[in-house]
């Protein structure tokens, strides 16, 4: 006999196996790509919330320095010289 014997498993995948799987890569790199923007965006909203946080540090600290007698002293020589 010769040819190829039809009982035997081949290496190669049948068509809608090939299909499958590629829909199923597709299907994982859709959802890693969704779960990167998501990741990204917290991490900009973080970001933004934070910058905001700080300024408002900043100034609320400005703000109690200039009325600290203290500092208006140091302003007071520093416009006299």
């Amino acid at each position: 006999m010769t040819g190829q014997r039809t009982d035997e498993p081949t290496s190669v995948m049948a068509h809608e196996q090939c299909d499958a799987l590629a829909e199923r890569i597709a299907a994982v790199l859709r959802q890693r790509k969704q779960l990167g923007d998501e990741r990204r965006r917290q991490q900009r909203e973080y970001q933004r919330v934070n910058c905001e946080r700080a300024l408002a540090r900043h100034y609320r600290l400005r703000d109690d320095l200039r009325h600290d007698p203290a500092y208006a002293t140091i302003m007071a020589s520093n416009a006299a010289a």
